[in-house]
């Protein structure tokens, strides 16, 4: 048999059901295995183990589920520096006293009002964690 005819064997296996499958490289693997006129010139657990090692859809979603994860420890990440930045942008401006803002500002490149409202939510932060305590 040729190659045509094990794809056309393997189709059947899978109930014609290949999408997400690389079938070459399935292919690949059974000739490897020894097949070369049917499937069954290899056990059926060979047979399966094959093809779903190279099943790309199931691969993809395991890649996209820990991408998935990925980006939510980064969001967490952020998250914490965000408030990070607010705390600190407060306790900096505050511990200058007049024209903190504004020697801040220059020294992190951002405008005034920015700077302002970056430390207001930092200052709103201290405080729920001083009554939170």
């Amino acid at each position: 048999m040729n190659r045509t005819d094990i794809a056309y064997q393997v189709s059947l296996i899978m109930d014609s059901d290949t999408d997400g499958f690389d079938l070459n490289a399935i292919l690949d693997d059974l000739a490897e295995a020894g097949v070369t006129s049917s499937v069954d010139d290899i056990d059926s657990s060979t047979c399966w183990e094959i093809i779903n090692r190279h099943n790309t859809g199931a691969q993809a979603e395991a890649e996209a589920a820990q991408a998935h994860a990925d980006y939510l420890k980064a969001e967490t990440a952020y998250k914490a520096a965000t408030v990070a930045r607010q705390v600190a942008f407060a306790t900096a401006i505050d511990a200058m006293g007049r024209g903190g803002q504004a020697v801040l500002s220059n020294k992190v490149g951002l405008s005034a009002p920015t700077v302002k409202s970056i430390a207001d939510r930092g200052r709103r932060v201290l405080a729920e964690r001083t009554t939170s305590k």
